[in-house]
C-alpha cells in the first residue's frame, strides 16, 4: 500500500510538471509545441505503474493491447477536434470529438485484437488523421492573454484523479476496459481547455493538431508493453516501454530545436 501511494504521488508530480511545461512551451513557441510536450506518457504511463502494483504480467499485457487498439480512437479524436474547431467553438468541438472517441472505443472493445492487427490499425488511423486534418490551423493561433497558473494544478488534479479511479475499478472492469480507460484523452482535452483561454479555439486546435505525430511514441510504448511482460516480467517491460514511448517525442523536440537554431 505504501508503494501504491508513492506511485500515485509520483504520478501527480510528473503530471503537474508536464502541464506546466506544455503551457510554457505553448506560450513561448506556439501551441503545436505545447501539444507535443503533452504527448509525453504522463497519464497512461503512471496508470500502468499503478496497475502493475496490483496485477500480474498477463493483465498488464492484455490491458496494453487494448490501449494500443484504442489509439485508433485517439487519432480520430484529434482529427475530429481540429476539424470541428474550424467552424465551432471549444465545447461543441470538444464534445463532438469525445463522442467520436467513445464510439470508436466501443467498437475497439468488440474486436478481438492481436498486437499486429492493433499496430496496423494505428498506422492506418495515423495516415488518415494526417491526411484529413486541416493544415492551416497551425497558423491561426495568437496569444490573447497569458495562461492562468491557477488552472495548471486543477488540470493535474483531474488527470491524477482519473488515473486513481481507473486503478481502483480495474479489478471489476477487467483488462480490456482498463486498457481503454487508461488512454482516455483527458490530458489532451484539458490542454485544449487551458489553451482555449489563452489562444482561443484556434490555439487549442493547433495544439491538438501538433499532437498527432507525437502520439506515435505512445503507440510504440504500448506495442512494447503488449509484447514483453510475459517474457521480461512486469517491471522490466514497463521500463522498456517507457523508453520506447519517450524516444519519439524527444527526437521531434531535438529536430525542432535544430531547425529553430539554424534559422536564427
Amino acid at each position: 500500500m505504501d508503494a501504491f501511494w508513492i506511485a500515485l504521488t509520483a504520478k501527480a508530480v510528473s503530471t503537474a510538471l508536464v502541464v506546466v511545461a506544455a503551457s510554457v512551451v505553448a506560450e513561448r513557441v506556439g501551441p503545436k509545441w505545447g501539444g507535443l510536450v503533452a504527448c509525453f506518457p504522463v497519464s497512461a504511463g503512471p496508470a500502468y505503474v499503478l496497475l502493475a502494483l496490483q496485477h500480474d504480467a498477463r493483465f498488464i499485457a492484455e490491458s496494453a493491447l487494448a490501449s494500443l487498439a484504442c489509439g485508433v480512437a485517439t487519432w480520430a479524436f484529434l482529427a475530429s477536434f481540429v476539424t470541428f474547431a474550424q467552424r465551432r467553438g471549444l465545447w461543441p468541438s470538444l464534445l463532438g470529438a469525445l463522442g467520436v472517441w467513445f464510439v470508436l472505443a466501443a467498437t475497439v472493445r468488440a474486436v478481438p485484437w492481436s498486437v499486429t492487427g492493433a499496430a496496423l490499425a494505428n498506422v492506418a488511423a495515423f495516415i488518415i488523421a494526417v491526411r484529413l486534418t486541416p493544415r492551416t490551423v497551425a497558423h491561426g493561433a495568437a496569444l490573447t492573454r497569458p495562461p492562468s497558473w491557477a488552472e495548471l494544478p486543477v488540470r493535474a488534479l483531474l488527470v491524477g484523479l482519473f488515473v486513481a479511479m481507473v486503478v481502483t475499478v480495474s479489478d471489476a472492469i477487467g483488462p480490456a476496459v482498463t486498457g481503454i480507460a487508461a488512454v482516455f484523452p483527458i490530458t489532451l482535452s484539458s490542454l485544449a481547455v487551458v489553451l482555449n483561454r489563452s489562444f482561443g479555439v484556434a490555439g487549442a486546435a493547433a495544439a491538438l493538431r501538433g499532437a498527432i505525430k507525437p502520439i506515435i511514441g505512445i503507440a510504440c510504448g504500448l506495442t512494447v508493453l503488449a509484447l514483453t511482460p510475459l517474457a521480461l516480467g512486469v517491471w522490466p517491460a514497463l521500463g522498456v516501454s517507457l523508453l520506447a514511448a519517450l524516444a519519439w517525442p524527444m527526437i521531434m523536440i531535438a529536430q525542432g530545436a535544430l531547425r529553430r537554431s539554424s534559422s536564427s
